[in-house]
């Protein structure tokens, strides 16, 4: 019908739960149960990695290391599924100074297979995700923390296809200078909350006209720029 308003499906881009992240309160099953009630219809899990603040023990052998961090992702799926609900897989990994970048894509078994991504080596994630028609985007830029040691630094955008430019637990200030900077640079812009428990009533994500249930499907829609950004909604 003409005037009719199209549907638009919400993502979650950038959420935490207590299986892969130290950081994280609330078990997978808990936040789809929760983004769900909020009317969104998936949710990447991006738990910190290897060399980032991980629940997993790094001392595992590499494949195994890889299959526990992705447990999240997989026992999380027949909550998933019981709720029509997208579940998708992906990373936070830290590439040095405290700085981070967010990962969509690729499957478990991608990583599991190429231990040199246990390496804080951003050129070297970009090269092997990107080669597989995967997403790079940097995570949270000119987010003050004690732990990071310039902020303010401007972050390389040959390395990536996106930026977080609204971060739901970043200053508004950080935000609105990641917005100023990159705004017109030609980079896709992403939104995502960076939530680690379910102790919230508004987040940000992207509005897709159609679903994903993949990463790969993800990571291929962010990558044509057909989406929008949702703020603290």
């Amino acid at each position: 019908m003409k005037g009719e308003k199209k549907k638009m499906y919400k993502y979650e881009l950038h959420m935490h739960t207590k299986e892969g992240s130290a950081c994280a309160v609330d078990t997978v099953h808990d936040m789809i149960k929760k983004y769900k009630s909020l009317g969104y219809t998936g949710m990447a899990v991006t738990n910190h990695f290897y060399c980032g603040n991980t629940s997993v023990d790094r001392k595992l052998p590499w494949k195994d290391f890889v299959m526990e961090y992705a447990r999240a992702y997989y026992e999380g799926q027949k909550t998933a599924k019981e709720l029509d609900f997208d579940l998708l897989f992906g990373i936070e990994q830290g590439y040095g100074d405290g700085r981070e970048i967010l990962v969509y894509g690729v499957e478990p078994e991608f990583i599991a297979e190429r231990p040199s991504l246990r390496e804080e080596n951003l050129e070297l994630w970009s090269e092997e995700i990107r080669k597989a028609g995967g997403f790079v985007a940097y995570a949270h830029p000119f987010r003050n923390r004690e732990y990071i040691k310039d902020p303010d630094a401007v972050p390389d955008l040959k390395y990536v296809d996106g930026i977080e430019v609204h971060n739901y637990c970043n200053q508004p200030q950080d935000n609105e200078k990641a917005q100023r900077i990159f705004g017109n640079s030609g980079t896709i812009l992403i939104a995502g909350s960076d939530m680690h428990s379910v102790n919230f009533e508004k987040a940000n994500g992207v509005l897709l006209s159609c679903r994903a249930r993949t990463t790969a499907e993800l990571a291929r829609i962010l990558l044509s720029g057909d989406f929008k950004l949702s703020i603290g909604e």
